[in-house]
């Protein structure tokens, strides 16, 4: 059995797969569920006072909402907004 830690860093390591797949193409509305549920995990498993870490996944979520608003409009950035309000909801409000 792996310990949390090696599954947290399987966990970010696949989210970083996913992010990447994205910026290079990957549909976000394909990548979503799946990353949704890792980020679901993670969050259970990281231990308390780390959620800074978080920070900058934030960021990517709101410049591929800008990016897709800016390419699409808001049919396009819609799937972004309301994954931002559902990573949100499990994150917790973002830093200041």
């Amino acid at each position: 059995m792996t310990s949390s830690m090696d599954r947290l860093r399987v966990l970010f390591e696949e989210i970083g797969g996913y992010q990447q797949a994205i910026d290079k193409g990957m549909l976000f509305t394909e990548a979503r569920p799946e990353m949704y549920r890792r980020l679901l995990e993670a969050v259970i498993l990281l231990p308390p006072g780390n959620g800074h870490i978080w920070n900058d996944y934030r960021m990517w979520v709101v410049q591929g909402w800008a990016s897709a608003f800016q390419n699409g409009g808001d049919a396009e950035a819609e799937p972004w907004r309301e994954f931002l309000g559902e990573i949100g909801e499990i994150l917790g409000p973002a830093p200041d």
